[in-house]
């Protein structure tokens, strides 16, 4: 009976990457790589080139494409990269967690396609102590369950079996039952080796619930151990039935070693069961898709030549049973004892049938003493396992009873916990009472600031009054064509009402800066032009500003760029454009050709505005820009003294 390993040793399971953002993708790939190894090396690739060259997730999944590489025969390109990875993690002992984990765990994958099942369960369970120290408890629960298998395979089935619980029990207690259906499969399978196949049924029981709501490779990997346990308890139509169960599930898994398997091993169940007829269709079957697939495993020969002899000679082909029996030389090979003493037994039921009853007792006696090795074994891996979990149970009765002793020095202490609890109550209750009463008082002190503030808002308005009621006298008493006096009354009333307002719209600071030149402009000659642009993508009645900051800087121009200075052609020129990053103002007035000093005044102007400027800037990720020099203007086509004013994208002035 063939006896399928799916779990880390020929067909690893499909996993998820334990890499926050990257899980989902690389699970995935991973899902893949060992029926589209090419591709999946492809498409890891990509995934790994988004993260940082340096970076520990970089390297972990450079680990997952030398794997690809493997499945795809480029050995040397595995190695290659294993290589780098290696010297990553010798550089950065702190920080290569991942990747150190990563590539043990790779290294344990190779090892055990080469069949080195001792140096890849040694591999996995060095894995999954990086993997407990980085606290990837999914990663530690199936490296775990890895080593046992392979420990298993390696014949160490006891240890192997006390890896299965561990990591279980590490399942358990935090919570990561992913794996939980696979690892008591696995377990099961290993107790049947052990012989103990009370506890292997077990663990069958618990996982039958849930054989339905697994993936596939679960469910036939489940029927198929089980179907193996029922086999070598001779119960050869349990085993059929689990078997059969097992291949319904194998279209949709896709691997035709597994086809091949299975279907030898319900070929050999009817065989046992007397449906020859049968028992041919599907020995047939599974020989054609060995060939088909091309495996040259002389062990995997040798075990079906010997299975196709048994069927002829319950047929009655004797000849045919002698070809297929002596067909190889099965003590030469590295074949399982338990396989061997079967082959012997088959050898002596032939010759039996021939009447060569010297070779059948020493086939018999052959049959016998492998069957007592392989009794040996069971028995002596068996105490080993049972001496190990009385060790263990040890161990948990000696915990518990520190637990006991533990919880005895708690409670001693819950009586001062108690008092301590009361005396906490006691003052808290205190400061409670304490601060009532200081927000009562508070209360009352805003109360009084509230009454305060009401009077002066009440008197600032009786103070508002009296201007507005000069501004309305002075607008009806001042002759119509009166229009600078005008003009500055408009002024006069817009600085009223703008200056009591910290944050106006774009509109309104412009209508205020064109009635502030509509003053001005008399004092500044006859040619002086005044020009204004305002991107269109730019509404002036939906964007806000602080109230006279952009004033200030046209102010700053009149004043020391034009008034004063006797020139002709005098320009002024406020430019507001939508630019990559944000919005820029560009003010540019022309300037004398002689004796220019941009900077002349007490400097008023410019502090208030670098104070607005540093005000907002503290509520603001990134920060204004404000820059002043002599350019030409590509507008005006003469030397200009230019202040550009950057607001950022998304700048807020609400605070």
């Amino acid at each position: 009976m063939i006896i399928v390993m799916v779990g880390c040793s020929r067909h690893p399971r499909s996993e998820k990457y334990a890499m926050a953002r990257l899980d989902s993708l690389a699970a995935d790939c991973y899902a893949e790589i060992y029926i589209n190894p090419i591709e999946v090396a492809g498409s890891l690739t990509q995934l790994r080139d988004t993260q940082a060259p340096d970076s520990d997730s970089y390297y972990a999944l450079t680990s997952h494409i030398a794997l690809a590489n493997l499945a795809g025969g480029d050995d040397a390109a595995c190695d290659s990269l294993l290589r780098v990875i290696g010297r990553y993690v010798a550089a950065h002992p702190d920080h290569a967690a991942s990747a150190r984990e990563r590539l043990i765990y790779i290294k344990g994958v190779i090892y055990s396609l080469h069949g080195q099942n001792a140096e890849s369960a040694d591999d996995f369970l060095i894995a999954a102590r990086y993997a407990r120290e980085n606290r990837n408890w999914l990663l530690a629960v199936k490296n775990l369950a890895n080593g046992g298998e392979l420990l298993e395979m390696a014949g160490n089935p006891a240890e192997g079996v006390v890896k299965m619980r561990e990591a279980i029990l590490l399942a358990d207690s935090t919570g990561k039952h992913d794996l939980d259906f696979s690892i008591m499969t696995r377990a099961a399978g290993i107790y049947n080796v052990l012989g103990n196949t009370e506890e292997a049924d077990r663990f069958y029981k618990l996982n039958e619930p849930r054989v339905d709501s697994v993936s596939p490779m679960d469910r036939f990997y489940f029927y198929s151990t089980r179907g193996n346990s029922m086999y070598y308890r001779q119960d050869y139509r349990a085993a059929l039935e689990d078997f059969l169960r097992a291949q319904e599930d194998l279209d949709t898994i896709g691997d035709p070693y597994l086809d091949a398997v299975t279907h030898s091993n319900i070929g050999e169940c009817y065989m046992y069961i007397d449906s020859l007829d049968s028992a041919r269709i599907y020995i047939d079957r599974s020989v054609k898709e060995f060939d088909d697939i091309a495996v040259d495993y002389i062990n995997q020969k040798i075990y079906l030549n010997s299975l196709r002899g048994e069927l002829e000679l319950r047929s009655g082909n004797l000849d045919k049973a002698r070809r297929m029996l002596l067909s190889a030389a099965p003590d030469s090979e590295n074949l399982s004892p338990r396989y061997l003493a079967l082959h012997h037994h088959r050898l002596r039921k032939y010759y039996d049938a021939v009447g060569d009853y010297k070779s059948a007792l020493h086939h018999l006696i052959k049959a016998e003493e492998l069957d007592d090795s392989v009794l040996h074994f069971i028995a002596s891996n068996y105490t080993a396992e049972v001496n190990t979990r009385y060790h263990q149970d040890t161990t948990i009765l000696r915990t518990r009873v520190r637990v006991a002793e533990k919880e005895e020095e708690i409670s001693t202490l819950y009586f001062w916990v108690a008092i301590v609890v009361m005396l906490a109550v006691i003052v808290t209750v205190a400061l409670g009472v304490h601060s009532h009463m200081r927000r009562r008082r508070s209360q009352r002190q805003l109360e009084e600031l509230r009454n305060s503030l009401m009077k002066l808002r009440i008197e600032n308005a009786r103070n508002r009054i009296s201007p507005h009621f000069i501004f309305n006298v002075l607008n009806a008493e001042l002759p119509a064509d009166n229009v600078n006096i005008r003009n500055l009354v408009s002024l006069m009333r817009l600085n009223l009402e703008l200056c009591n307002r910290q944050i106006i719209t774009l509109g309104e600071e412009l209508d205020f800066i064109r009635t502030y030149i509509d003053v001005v402009a008399p004092s500044l000659g006859d040619d002086f032009t005044y020009d204004e642009y305002i991107d269109p993508r730019i509404n002036p009645e939906k964007v806000s500003v602080p109230g006279m900051m952009i004033q200030i800087i046209v102010e700053n121009a009149v004043k020391h760029g034009l008034s004063g200075y006797d020139y002709p052609g005098k320009r002024l020129r406020v430019d507001l454009r939508q630019v990559e990053g944000g919005d820029r103002l560009t003010v540019d007035n022309t300037i004398p050709a002689e004796d220019y000093n941009p900077h002349r005044g007490t400097g008023t102007g410019q502090r208030i505005l670098n104070q607005i400027i540093s005000a907002f800037d503290q509520y603001n990720s990134a920060c204004m820009v404000m820059t002043d020099g002599i350019v030409t203007s590509p507008e005006m086509n003469v030397p200009v003294f230019r202040v550009t004013l950057f607001v950022p994208k998304d700048y807020t002035f609400n605070i």
